[in-house]
């Protein structure tokens, strides 16, 4: 009887102090492990950003809207106009905006004036249906890539712009700081002096102007005065062509400073 007493003691000890090791069941070595489902504070599950749609005729940050112009013996021009007139560069030679009463694309120089139909973002021009020219403006001046392709759509020339002048030219300021007033700008094509060359007066008036081909320098360049009204100074006439080596330059004609011209060269005559 006290044995069997006994028994029952153990029996409610061991109840007691939980399941003995070797009765604990065996972990399987081939089960996989669970997933932490476990929330760690700041974790957050998101979905990849979607673009944002891009808004219809904005181009660099501009509202624009689509024009285009009269198609003429099968020439046609599809382009984008800022919407609000805008002051131009004070630099730049060639500034185009729609005339609408026109219905043509006109290029003037910029001298800071404010113009409006500025063309600003794609433009195309067609013959007969086929792309011949397409390209980027940026406030009225050529921007980023332009291509040119015969009519049967073969490439035969391309040019890339920044804001008007071409995307390697070597440009110099006055005011090297801020950059506002140029002095001299070079014309860099592929490594070399190719398109043409401008140096300006401090008040941004026209100094000098000429064209570069293939690193030389042809045709006629001119000198100005610094007044009130564009007056040339000198003419210069260099190379005709860029691989005539022997061609000597020569002042083709002067003025003084009220227009009034001073020489005229024999060359001229002949």
């Amino acid at each position: 009887m006290k044995r069997i007493q006994w028994l029952l003691i153990l029996l409610i000890v061991s109840a007691c102090a939980g399941i003995p090791d070797f009765m604990q069941p065996k972990a399987d070595d081939n089960q996989e492990d669970k997933p932490n489902i476990d929330y760690k504070k700041g974790e957050v599950d998101t979905l990849p950003d979607v673009a944002l749609k891009q808004k219809k005729n904005f181009y660099y940050g501009e509202q624009t809207r689509k024009e285009f112009t009269t198609p003429q013996q099968g020439v046609y021009e599809i382009f984008n106009v800022l919407r609000e007139p805008v002051k131009v560069d004070n630099y730049v030679r060639n500034v185009y905006y729609h005339d609408n009463k026109a219905g043509r694309i006109v290029s003037v120089v910029g001298k800071g004036q404010t113009i409006a139909n500025l063309l600003h973002g794609p433009y195309r021009r067609e013959i007969n249906d086929v792309v011949v020219e397409k390209g980027m403006f940026y406030h009225g001046t050529k921007h980023e890539t332009w291509l040119y392709q015969n009519r049967d759509s073969s490439l035969y020339d391309k040019e890339h712009f920044i804001k008007g002048w071409y995307r390697d030219s070597q440009i110099s300021y006055y005011d090297d700081a801020s950059q506002t007033q140029i002095k001299e700008v070079i014309p860099i094509r592929y490594g070399k002096r190719e398109g043409n060359y401008y140096f300006f007066f401090p008040n941004g008036k026209l100094a000098v102007e000429g064209q570069y081909v293939f690193d030389q320098k042809v045709g006629i360049w001119s000198e100005y005065w610094n007044t009130g009204t564009v007056t040339v100074k000198r003419e210069l006439q260099f190379r005709p062509e860029f691989y005539l080596h022997d061609y000597e330059p020569y002042i083709r004609r002067e003025w003084a400073e009220s227009a009034e011209q001073i020489y005229r060269s024999p060359k001229l005559d002949q």
